[in-house]
């Protein structure tokens, strides 16, 4: 199916910006444990949380909006101006505020106030350059899209290494704490984003369409609150976390460290699906109306979810060797794996999310967006009471568990409304039996290969073979499609 191929393209197209840019970023995380300490990356996680949840205000559900009122006739030629103006509103609005009660900002979140305003205009930058980010999308061009992804995280981390390693070995004192450093880099990355941008802008109207305007707004609204719930899902844990923990202040924050530090594992899933999604929101729109739209979002499903098991294995099975590599690289990385238990849970966690975006395309092109925001609000009610029932009491395993739980319901939800409402013909049987094979051999490997002790190496063979066993049983039942 050319469709599919196509998806397949461009999911590679975008992956190719958004993996590598997030696995920059990614390694990066794990560079900064042999110069930070374990509260500094519990600082750090904790911003970059609230990052998910303010960008999602800021953006309003405009992404969304734009990409279906670009593909319509009579708004095509005001999208592009209608969406960007409206964020631009909401971020003077965002960074006014943020500067007036920057005090009372800082005293919540138990931080300095400057990290307040350096905080308030990486997220300013970032939320500006969204629909020029979209358009490219809308435009088709991957390559221009993955350049510029490239550009920002590897100018981000250029910067952190100046920060962190150069001036340090050349003696040059810097005025600001090391948190403060890398949202300084942050800063200067996403401002030349921005500016690398601004060729998009020659689409920008000085006009403004009040009704169409309201029109989108109308339609972005319960895109926005799907994405509040879906921040709520996805970050919450990390930010109130430091607030149900029982210890002080500073274990706290280790705690919290250690748990953001294992949940960068779980974000290549988290990857890939950005990714996917990147590619498949365009096509998915595009192709809503065709005859053959039902097959296409089937067959991509069972297709995502190889992949995802594909990852999950490739990271579960290895685990011990990537342990002995961190180990090696940082001796201090090995308290950070005491919480490594929580890897695979977070792990599928994230594979459902996925899942359940897939689920939720159905919704998007009926326009019948306040379904998802009902499923959403659902989890997020689902992930607020476990963490506040177990995270006390068992600490970031219950996080993760809570995490689980709340993707597992709302996939489960999805189905059940997308099979009343639209049903879609995907082979859940096939799909179901390839999370439990996954599944079924990381725990092989956990409770029946690594208790015989053997070395390293053998341990590591083993994970090659029984990812090889997945992949052959997968490339089998699939090659003739």
């Amino acid at each position: 199916m050319s469709i599919v191929r196509k998806l397949a393209t461009d999911t590679a197209a975008y992956g190719v910006s958004s993996i590598l840019a997030r696995l920059i970023n990614f390694l990066f995380g794990f560079l900064i444990i042999k110069y930070i300490t374990q509260a500094e990356f519990g600082t750090f996680t904790n911003f970059y949380a609230y990052a998910g949840f303010l960008l999602v205000a800021l953006t309003h559900g405009m992404e969304t909006a734009y990409f279906r009122f670009s593909n319509k006739e009579e708004s095509r030629e005001m999208a592009f101006s209608t969406s960007f103006y409206s964020i631009l509103s909401v971020v003077i609005t965002f960074v006014l505020l943020g500067y007036i009660f920057q005090d009372a900002i800082a005293d919540y979140v138990k931080e300095p106030a400057l990290y307040v305003r350096f905080f308030l205009w990486m997220m300013a930058f970032d939320a500006l350059s969204a629909i020029p980010f979209a358009a490219l999308r809308k435009q088709g061009r991957p390559i221009a899209f993955a350049a510029l992804k490239i550009a920002n995280i590897l100018f981000f981390i250029g910067c952190n290494i100046l920060f962190f390693m150069v001036f340090p070995m050349l003696d040059i004192a810097l005025p600001f704490t090391k948190v403060s450093n890398i949202f300084i880099a942050n800063i200067l990355a996403s401002i030349l984003t921005f500016l690398l941008l601004l060729k998009q802008f020659r689409q920008l109207k000085l006009q403004f369409s009040k009704t169409l305007y309201k029109q989108m707004l109308i339609y972005a609204m319960p895109i926005m609150l799907v994405g509040f719930a879906g921040m709520i899902n996805e970050v919450l844990d990390r930010i109130i976390m430091t607030r149900l923990l029982p210890f002080d202040d500073i274990t706290n924050k280790e705690q919290l460290g250690i748990y953001g530090f294992n949940y960068k594992f779980a974000m290549l899933v988290s990857m890939f699906l950005q990714a996917y999604r990147f590619a498949a929101e365009p096509l998915f729109f595009k192709h809503a109306d065709k005859s053959d739209n039902k097959q296409m979002l089937a067959l991509t499903m069972k297709y995502y979810t190889i992949c995802v098991c594909l990852i999950f294995l490739s990271i579960v099975l290895f685990m011990p060797l990537i342990q002995a590599v961190f180990i090696l690289y940082s001796p201090n990385s090995a308290a950070y794996f005491e919480g490594a238990g929580i890897i695979p849970v977070l792990l599928m966690a994230n594979i459902f999310l996925g899942i359940y975006f897939n689920i939720s395309t159905w919704y998007k092109i009926t326009d019948k967006t306040y379904i998802g925001a009902l499923i959403s609000v659902l989890g997020a009610i689902v992930t607020i009471v476990m963490n506040v029932l177990l995270v006390p009491e068992y600490g970031y395993w219950g996080a993760a568990w809570a995490t689980f739980t709340c993707y597992f319901i709302m996939v489960l939800v999805g189905y059940a409304t997308e099979q009343r409402y639209y049903p879609i013909p995907y082979d859940y049987k096939r799909i179901s039996g390839y999370l439990l094979a996954a599944t079924g051999l990381f725990l092989f490997l956990h409770y029946v290969i690594l208790p015989l002790s053997w070395s390293l190496w053998a341990n590591t063979f083993a994970g090659f073979l029984l990812l090889s066993l997945f992949a052959g049983g997968a490339w089998q039942l699939e090659r003739k499609k």
